[in-house]
């Protein structure tokens, strides 16, 4: 899932936007959770408890904490998030470069421009900075889809192996499940167990897996179906 947030201290105009960019989304087939915000303190406190967000549309001119502020706040812990900025004046052109925006958009945001914008920024994110966010151990993590090869149930902690490290936090696998489901990279239950990355297996046998880390893991009778479907579209794609 692709979390968005939209920062602007006129409700009014968080409302448009956010309605746009549903539009725009759910147009594209993209997964989305919109995040809202009338003020960047606002934002700054949810990032620092939730963690990352994947695309910021962020006003300039907000009372408090101007968009310029909070974009140097985030930049100090995160330089993944596309940030684009919204204005209606170009004042603070060589603020905004500092802190590396993906984009600019004047005010009033017309859809059509923002539709041209967002795509790109859905695109580049869909395509490998998809993140999975969790806690362990008092600290948060964002890790990139990408490089999980895939998730583990262990009673009541989910074991993360990736392509370079493993992780453990306290979760339930129905849970990643749903968070992955509509993440570009293809994330398959095979067992009550495991969820699979469809793009680190390495091969593939009717009652089982092995991941590209050598692992074997059984695909249970009653995942098997939906398994065998979604491993051809995945080979055929290619």
């Amino acid at each position: 899932m692709i979390r968005i947030g939209i920062c602007d201290d006129m409700l009014e105009e968080i409302m448009k936007q956010k309605g746009m960019v549903e539009r725009i989304a759910g147009k594209l087939g993209f997964n989305i959770e919109v995040q809202i915000f009338e003020e960047g303190d606002e934002l700054l406190q949810y990032i620092q408890r939730y963690g990352h967000i994947d695309i910021l549309l962020l006003d300039v001119a907000m009372r408090g904490k101007n968009g310029i502020e909070t974009a140097r706040i985030i930049r100090e812990t995160d330089l993944q998030t596309l940030l684009i900025f919204v204005s209606a004046y170009d004042t603070y052109f060589k603020e905004m470069i500092e802190v590396q925006p993906f984009a600019f958009l004047e005010k009033p945001v017309a859809e059509k421009k923002l539709d041209k914008v967002l795509r790109r920024a859905l695109d580049m994110t869909a395509g490998g900075n998809e993140r999975f966010l969790f806690s362990s151990q008092k600290h948060r993590y964002s890790i990139a889809l990408a490089e999980v090869m895939y998730f583990e149930s262990l009673r009541r902690q989910i074991c993360i192996h990736c392509t370079d490290d493993t992780y453990i936090f306290y979760g339930k696998l129905n849970a990643v499940e749903k968070e992955t489901a509509g993440a570009s990279c293809k994330f398959v239950r095979v067992h009550v167990s495991y969820i699979v990355n469809l793009s680190h297996i390495r091969k593939w046998d009717y009652d089982r897996v092995v991941m590209d880390d050598g692992e074997e893991i059984p695909i249970s009778k009653k995942y098997r179906k939906e398994m065998k479907y979604r491993y051809i579209e995945l080979l055929e794609k290619d």
